[in-house]
Order: C-alpha cells, then structure tokens, then sequence
C-alpha cells in the first residue's frame, strides 16, 4: 500500500529576509532571490550565516536572544498559504493531492479572490485544497475555518468538504466560520485511501484547520482558539482560606474594594469607580481587571480569585409549534416503555432547574405557574419554592415586581422577544416534567417536582457569583427540601475553579448534577459541562445523528435528544426541534404557549429527567455511581466514535431497569483507557483495576488476555495487590494499525465479562517531516499594547525552526511565534499555529539583561490549550501584529500586490 507521510519534495523560489524593528531598521533593505531544493532558516538582523551544526541544523551564532522552536506532533501546512503565495513558495495542491499523514493536524487558507486588506498586506487567490490520506471506521475528518478579524470583509466566507473514495463522493457538507464540518468514512469501511476536497465557494479569504482523529476514542479534540470568556468588568469572586478568616477580609482587601457573601466562604468583591485605572477601550478594561485579579491571587488569605465570568443558556433558534405528536424524542430513548415499568414516573423526586425563572401568567408573585407544569392544586408536588432562602438570584436585573436583586420570586419577566433566551427555563424545566394532562407535551418525568430557580438574566446571561450562590444554596438546605437532580442548561468557556467546587459541595450533598455540553459545534471544553465531575450531555437529531451545533470531545459523558431544525432524522416532514412549554409577554401580557427549540439545553433535561426515574427506583444513587454505569454501558445505546457520543445516546429503560437492580455489577478498568503507539514507541503498559474496589480479591484473579492482533504481544502481569499491569509490545511496525484487544474476566456474580482496550497506533511521525508553515518570530511589548520590537521570518527546516536576534535593548519582552496564513498581518489568530513563552496561551515576559539569552524553547501549534482561561489568559484575541517584510513593502513600491 502506498505511504502517505505528508513529506513532499519540491523546488522553492524563497525570498531572504532579515530585518529587525525599533533599533536597527533599515540594516537589510536588499532582497535575494535563491533557489533551494531545501527550505532555509532565516534571522533577524546580524544573524544566520551558512554554515551547519553536525546535526544539520544552521548554526547559530552568539545573539542576544536565541532558541529554537519545536513543532507538534503530526502536524502539517497547507502548501499555498497567502504566505506561500507572498514569498513565491506556494506548491500548488489543487491537482496533484498533498499527501497527509492520519491522525494528523493541518492549517490552511483558501479565498475566492485577490485583494488587499491594507496598504501593505494582500490575499492571493486559492479556491480549492486537495488532500490525500487513509483513513478507517472510527476516524473523523474535522474542519473549521475562521474569517480574518481585521479584514472589514463583510461577506461570510463559505465552502465546501468533500470526502471521497476512489473517484465516488462519500459526504459533503458545507463549512462557514459559524459551522463546522465532520465528515467520515462509511462505517465497516476498512483502511483505504481518500481525497478530502476543501472548496472556496463565495466570501472573502478565510483560514482553516483540518483535524484528523484516530480510530481510538481515548484521543483528545483540539480546540482552535483561545478563551475569550466573558465577565464583568471590576468584579472578581474570591474564595477565602477557611471561614476564621472570612472575617479578616476588610484587612486583606484594599479600603476601595467592597465586597458581599456569595455563601460557601465565596465573596463577590468589587472594585470602586476611583480606584480603577482609566481605560479608553473595552480591552484595557479587561486587561486591567484580569491584572487586579492576579494581585487578588496574591492575596494573603485569598485561595481563589477569578472574574465574575458570564454563563449562557444553551438553546438555538426557537420554532414556536405546539404539536404534542411530534415529541419524536420520547421513542427515541425507549421513554415509554420505562414509563411503563417505573409506574408514577418521577413521583416523590425533585429536579431543579437553575435557568431563566419559570412561566407564570401573573410575573409579579410567585404563582400561576404554566399550565402543564403545574395544576394548581394546594399539595405543591409539581412546582416547589425553597421554604426558606431565595429562588431568584439574579442581581444583574430588575424583575417584574420592580425590586433589583435576589428575591423570593422564580418567575420568569420576559423580554418582550421571541428569541431562545425569552422562557428558556420554562422549555428545560417542561422536558424535564410537564405533566400528562392532556393539555400539551409531557415531560420525561411528569409526575416530579420542578424546583425553578432564576439564575440567567433577562438576556440569557448570569454571572459566576450568582451561579455558585444558587448551588450552595440548594446544597444547604433539608434533605427533605433539597434537589435530588440539578440541571444546567447553560455554560462558557470559563474554566472556574470556584464553580468546580461549588458544584463539588452539590455532589458530596448527594446532588446529582448535570450540565449541557454547548452549542459551539467544537471540541471546545464548555464549562461546567466539561467538569471531571460532571455529567456532560451533548444532542442529536432524530437520527441518531450529532447535532451540527453540538460540542464534542474526550469530556462527552453521553448524548440525548436536542434537534436539529436543518434535518428531518426521522422523515416526518418537520424540522427535528424539541417540543415543550414556553411563554409569551406579547403586550405585556403573559399567555401560556408552547415551542420548539434546538439545542443542548434540551438534551441535558432529557438526561435529569431520566435520573429522576433512575432516583425513584434507587434513591441511593449518587454522581460516582451515575458516572461508573455510563462507563460501563449501563445506561446508554453506543453511537460510535466517544468524542462525539459520549457512552452514547440514554436509553430510559435501560437506565431505570439498572437502577431498580439496586447496585452495579463489578467491572475491570483500564488506566490509561487505550494504549497509545506513537512515534518510535512501540512498547505500553496501562493498570488494569476492579471497581467496586471492594469486589477486587474475587475478580482480579480471574483477568486473563483475550484476543489481540497478530502484530502485537500482549502478557499480564501482577504489580501490587489491588491492580494488573497490561503489557503490549509492537512485534511487526509494517502491519500495525488501529485495533483493539479484549481482557476477559469473571466478575462478583459468576458473571464472564470482556474488557475491551483500543490499540491507537500513529507511528511514523518522524519529527523532521513536521512542518506548520512559515513562522514569524517576534519580540513584543509585555504591556497591553502588545508593540513589535523585533521580528524574524523562518521556514521550518528538519521539523523545527530557529531563531536569533541581535542588538535587543535591555527590558522585558514577550517572545512569540506563528503563521500569518491568511497574510493579514497577524500572527496567532484562531485557526493559525502559535508558540508563546513558556506557555502556549500562557505568555510571561523573558528579561534581557547583560547577558545573552540562549537555549529557549518554545514549540508551535494550531491547537490552544483551555487551561489558559482559568490562568487569566490575556492573549490578543486578534493576535498579534507583524510588520511588512522586505518582500511586501518592496512589492508596494514595485506596484505589485
């Protein structure tokens, strides 16, 4: 079979370039056309003579700030780039295919036409990419671009992905910077070679990355920009030491600084107006607030400090269609038929619903519930209110009743639009339990007690510290009052530390908590979704199918009905939205109504209504329980590939007639979950563990290997009293690929079980072959400005780059790298490959003093690592700016574009 390693020969006209800025500008003017047959390391000024190291690298000569950047594994560059294009090395790949190697990680540009975004930046036109790899059941091709930010271009740019197999069209689907595109190989398709078309179809130039996953589901998604969470300005929650320090808090924060209890030893602390620096735009603001926070860090007596990030309900587009025969979800789980065998489905179990408010046809008191959630009898058993506490936490907004912040009063004050957000949590609250009344739909546990907490404003949005107050105060109450689900229909990207543990604080009260995955269409982390604690829902269409706008990834516990207006899954002539209760304050007259919705916020009630029943049978079950049955397939109807279906798609009957057998069978683990070949290893070991742990002396002897390919040695063998060490060792690099092998055991009831072990193998890579486009390299001012001091063009050259710079003044600078694919003169936008200092996404200044700097390594990538919002990231999120090379402002003066 013929190899695709993504190594391509080829001839490059390559522009030299050295130049550097502010200090020695002006040293190289000239311009030298070479033609290599290698690629060639390039430096700023006073560096990068001819000669070679012995390992074949370019020597580098004595710079004040020298190191060399590493390439990510497996990562490859389109091959005409604008950039490409700019230096007159574009190899064309419209008609003869780029090879690329799977898995793999790739960036490109494509654009309908040519033009200028500036004086001195232009695009070049490229319509179409062609790629060539193998691929096999269980990998995905993934596809999102990004439109330059800078451009002013006001049409959206639009293509096509294309996967076929020998000449024949297997999928194609369309790909925006709003949509995404999945596509795959037909299921029980074995290894084979396929072309993956990427077609400009109308818009302005636009980037793009190209994820290729591995048929092993333990692979993690990268995401492709960075967070940019939202957050009030000036405000920050804090968590103190241990409450004999609480009291300390007017000593440790400073006198213009007010703050008030969230509960839990969670404060809201605010800055006042004075004792904020002046900031003329949005993004000194910010700036400025994420650098209190970090002196907030410093605090003594502070363990936490984050902003007070924004949280958003998770709902799409609502279709307003009262049809109770088109709730097409409830078959789709196998809901009536555990119906059937539960009996007073939900009865006796309280879900809340910490969302917008609840519907009530008189907003101004906490009544008149909508109609097919509560029947207005005395006996409370469909709506419950905390009998002490608040249910509106919300102090963003005035409610209807006139009186701003946190009230008694749930009900939901409309916003005079029929927009997602306007009952929001009246649509999650009836999926969870509208009753079977006849009037409308009927929930997944319709004789439950909702619990409506208001915690997302009239915009859809909530705070983190109003957030975190709701959940302790649900964990503080009775047992007999307190929730025994709760359900999160809302998320950011903010990775909150403080959230985390409130949440924990829920969990460890024998709360179970679930939360929507979000409606990014990515393999984003989506908070607090993405939570290890958490149960995380992800939606599909009524075909089995992942919602287009669905998050994905390695964190998915599961996936459960939330529609998709674009598809008709199950060919009933309608749109596949959710059908549920919704409100409308037309007027300002609050009529009761009904809507179809898409989103994750409609799957994940499907799922707290499905462990109300579970809860109803069992009411010892908690979230490690919940969590342990989804891992051992439990609960759920696999789907396919894990990092878009999670354990895959709830099943109620499943689920209940587990709960009702009153506890877990014993099942044998795998720690790592895979076994992972990369590289030149070909040699791994994973633990393998019982759980219950208490089942251990009786399953753990009974472990014996199963089946294994041919080209792989697989022995066990003892390494402590409690856990097996698996062995498995590559025999034949030429025949292995993506497989599995199964464990057998026999477990606590006599039970003969299979353990299966995906066998990932991306061996190959060589590092030399790496290779994520032209770099530039820059030295640029740690203040919020971001100014270029100094920068170097490069090319990549044995799978890394080099770098130098000479005559750098002595100060502070942040030293960062990337593509400019799009050449809108940024580098390290969304969809291109970035390297900071030490950290990607995680930037700190290097100080040059007297002495040189050598040695620094940084290494390169398309994808961005999440951990740098809850780091307090402050990357540019339009990147940063580069000057016009030589060859551009040369080119200008020619009056060439």
């Amino acid at each position: 079979m013929r190899q695709f390693d993504g190594n391509r020969n080829k001839r490059l006209v390559v522009w030299r370039e050295k130049e550097v800025w502010t200090g020695c500008y002006g040293r190289w003017r000239g311009r030298v056309a070479a033609v290599l047959t290698s690629t060639l390391i390039l430096t700023a000024c006073g560096g990068g003579g001819g000669s070679s190291s012995d390992d074949g690298q370019p020597a580098v000569p004595q710079a004040d700030i020298s190191g060399v950047i590493q390439i990510e594994a497996r990562t490859r560059s389109d091959s005409d780039t604008a950039a490409d294009f700019l230096f007159r090395e574009a190899d064309d790949n419209t008609g003869a295919p780029q090879d690329l190697p799977s898995p793999s990680l790739l960036g490109g540009y494509l654009s309908t036409g040519a033009g200028s975004y500036s004086q001195n930046f232009s695009y070049y036109t490229d319509r179409n990419d062609h790629y060539r790899l193998s691929l096999e059941e269980g990998q995905s091709v993934y596809v999102q671009s990004f439109a330059p930010e800078n451009s002013g271009f006001a049409a959206t740019p639009t293509a096509t992905v294309t996967l076929s197999l020998n000449g024949s069209k297997i999928r194609q689907v369309p790909l925006t910077p709003t949509t995404a595109a999945s596509v795959s190989p037909n299921a029980g398709a074995s290894r084979q070679i396929y072309d993956l078309n990427i077609d400009a179809v109308a818009g302005g130039p636009f980037r793009y990355v190209v994820s290729v996953s591995s048929a092993s589901a333990a692979v993690a998604s990268p995401r492709f920009t960075y967070p940019t969470s939202e957050f009030t300005p000036d405000e920050a929650v804090i968590t103190m030491a241990a409450p004999a320090q609480v009291s300390a808090l007017a000593s440790v924060l400073p006198a213009s600084t007010s703050a008030r209890s969230v509960g839990g030893g969670v404060w809201l602390v605010r800055r006042d107006a004075q004792s904020a620096q002046s900031a003329s735009t949005e993004s000194s603001i910010r700036t400025q607030t994420l650098e209190w926070i970090r002196s907030l860090r410093s605090t003594p007596g502070v363990v936490a400090a984050e902003p007070n990030y924004h949280y958003h309900a998770m709902a799409i587009s609502p279709d307003t269609n009262p049809l109770y025969s088109q709730q097409w979800n409830y078959p789709l789980i196998n809901l009536p038929n555990a119906w059937q065998a539960v009996g007073n489905p939900g009865q006796n179990v309280r879900v809340a619903v910490l969302d917008t408010g609840l519907f009530s046809s008189s907003p101004s008191t906490p009544s008149d519930w909508h109609p097919d959630i509560d029947d207005g009898n005395a006996n409370g058993t469909n709506v419950a209110l905390p009998g002490t506490g608040y249910s509106d936490f919300v102090t963003g907004d005035i409610d209807i009743d006139g009186v701003p912040g946190r009230d008694y009063n749930p009900a939901n004050p409309g916003n005079g639009r029929s927009d997602a957000t306007a009952f929001h949590g009246t649509h999650v609250a009836g999926i969870v339990a509208a009753l079977d009344n006849n009037l409308g739909g009927i929930g997944v546990a319709p004789m439950a007690t909702v619990m409506p907490i208001r915690v997302l404003g009239r915009d859809g949005v909530g705070s983190l510290s109003d957030i975190i107050a709701a959940i302790d105060a649900m964990t503080a109450l009775d047992t007999a009052s307190r929730p025994d689900v709760i359900n999160l229909s809302l998320g950011s990207d903010a990775n909150s530390d403080q959230l985390k543990a409130a949440i924990q604080r829920a969990i460890d009260s024998d709360i179970i908590v679930v939360a929507a995955a979000g409606n990014q269409g990515t393999s984003e982390p989506v908070y607090p979704a993405a939570f290890p604690n958490m149960i995380a829902v992800g939606a599909v269409d009524a075909g089995r199918q992942r919602a287009s706008y669905s998050s994905f990834g390695t964190w998915l516990d599961l996936v459960a009905p939330g529609g998709d207006a674009s598809r008709d899954g199950n060919n009933d002539g309608q749109g596949d939205v959710i059908i549920s209760t919704w409100g409308s304050d037309s007027g300002g007259v609050f009529t009761p109504a009904y809507a179809g919705i898409q989103g994750t916020s409609m799957a994940a009630p499907h799922v707290s209504g499905v462990l109300a029943l579970m809860r109803q049978q069992n009411s010892g079950l908690r979230q490690r329980d919940i969590l342990a049955r989804l891992q051992n397939g439990d609960l759920t109807d696999p789907l396919g590939n894990s990092e878009e279906y999670g354990a895959g798609l709830i099943n109620a009957l499943k689920a209940v007639d587990n709960a009702a057998n009153g506890s877990i069978s014993s099942f044998v683990t795998a720690s790592p979950a895979a076994l992972q070949f990369s590289g030149s290893v070909t040699s791994q070991q994973v633990d393998l563990a019982v759980v219950p742990s208490q089942d251990t002396d009786t399953v753990l002897p009974s472990i014996t290997s199963g089946t294994a390919p041919s080209w792989l040695d697989v022995s066990i063998a003892s390494r402590s009293g409690d856990k097996r060490t698996l062995t498995a060792t590559i025999t034949d690099e030429n025949a292995a690929k993506q497989a599995e092998i199964s464990i057998d055991y026999v477990d606590a009831d006599s039970n003969a079980k299979t353990l299966l072990i995906p066998v990932n193998v991306q061996l190959g890579d060589e590092p030399a072959l790496r290779n994520a486009g032209r770099h530039f390299v820059l030295l640029v001012t740690p203040d919020d400005k971001r100014e270029t001091v100094a920068q170097a063009s490069m090319v990549a050259q044995n799978g890394q780059y080099t770098f130098a710079f000479d005559d750098v003044p002595q100060g502070e600078y942040f030293l960062v790298a990337g593509t400019d694919m799009d050449n809108d003169g940024f580098i390290c936008q969304s969809g291109e490959a970035c390297a900071e200092y030490p950290t990607n996404g995680l930037p700190q200044p290097i100080t040059k003093g007297d002495e040189p700097i050598s040695g620094i390594s940084l290494t390169t990538s398309f994808a961005r690592s999440s951990a740098a919002g809850a780091s307090l990231s402050d990357v540019p999120p339009g990147g940063y700016s580069r000057q016009p090379t030589v060859s551009e402002r040369s080119l200008r003066e020619d009056g060439r574009p």
